[in-house]
């Protein structure tokens, strides 16, 4: 039976579709002002992807901070819950998970059974997060889905030495005027929030397995190192981590 997963987060808002275990689509847009009316046609887009209609679907789950934007949904969960229920069955040895968002970066204790154990989120500051290296690549001339690209090319990485995002600009405005090269500078920045995920991965003390999801899971500049420094078995996420929390919801209407 096919369910559909709406992801309402801070910078995207995903949708997908899902037959048990298996993702038939799915669609990523940026969150904006118009999410209710946008969200609309994203998900006629992932039904005709998944070659399906709203009247074939089983359900609908809903997730997200921008959630209750939505007025349609046949279950509505929070983004913890959905995460671990999709990292319990698509990930099923892993009892920690990083999950490296737009605003913030959440670890996540599991159970043996995939239930939440405990979880801590660093909300308070936006460093480390998706919207935060979406800013620094902004600042040297890099979009978001180039950032791993232009931090590959370097070939001198420049260590950045504040992990606060005010401070972390400051810094790069300093390297820039020095004639720093920009891949230099992205690949000292990815390392940065690597040691972000690191210090959160040590919330609740290395775990023997561990996963990453997120938008931020995706650039391999930035999980590279801490795959390194982590101890224990990395489990990669089957799919497009950024796609996690959706899917997640999709397979928490089908437990409802």
């Amino acid at each position: 039976m096919k369910y559909m997963g709406l992801d309402i987060g801070s910078l995207y808002t995903k949708a997908v579709v899902v037959d048990g275990d298996e993702l038939l689509a799915s669609r990523v847009i940026d969150t904006t002002g118009n999410i209710a009316e946008e969200v609309e046609t994203l998900v006629d887009e992932v039904l005709a992807e998944a070659g399906t209609s709203r009247g074939e679907l089983a359900g609908i789950g809903v997730t997200g901070r921008g959630s209750d934007m939505v007025e349609f949904g046949d279950v509505k969960r929070d983004d913890i819950s959905c995460l671990c229920e999709a990292v319990s069955r698509l990930v099923p040895g892993a009892s920690l998970v990083l999950d490296i968002g737009g605003q913030s970066v959440t670890s996540i204790l599991l159970d043996e059974d995939g239930g939440v154990v405990d979880f801590m989120r660093n909300d308070k500051c936006a460093s480390g997060s998706g919207k935060f290296l979406t800013v620094m690549g902004a600042a040297l001339g890099c979009a978001a889905d180039g950032l791993d690209e232009m931090a590959a090319r370097s070939t001198n990485k420049v260590p950045v030495s504040s992990q606060c995002g005010v401070f972390v600009e400051s810094e790069l405005i300093t390297h820039v005027n020095e004639g720093v090269e920009p891949a230099d500078i992205m690949a000292g920045i990815c390392e940065s929030v690597a040691k972000i995920m690191i210090s959160q991965a040590l919330k609740f003390g290395f775990q023997d397995d561990y996963t990453f999801t997120g938008g931020v899971a995706r650039y391999e500049s930035v999980t590279g190192p801490a795959r390194e420094k982590i101890r224990g078995e990395f489990h990669p996420f089957p799919y497009n981590p950024q796609l996690a929390c959706a899917i997640g919801a999709a397979m928490s209407a089908e437990e409802d």
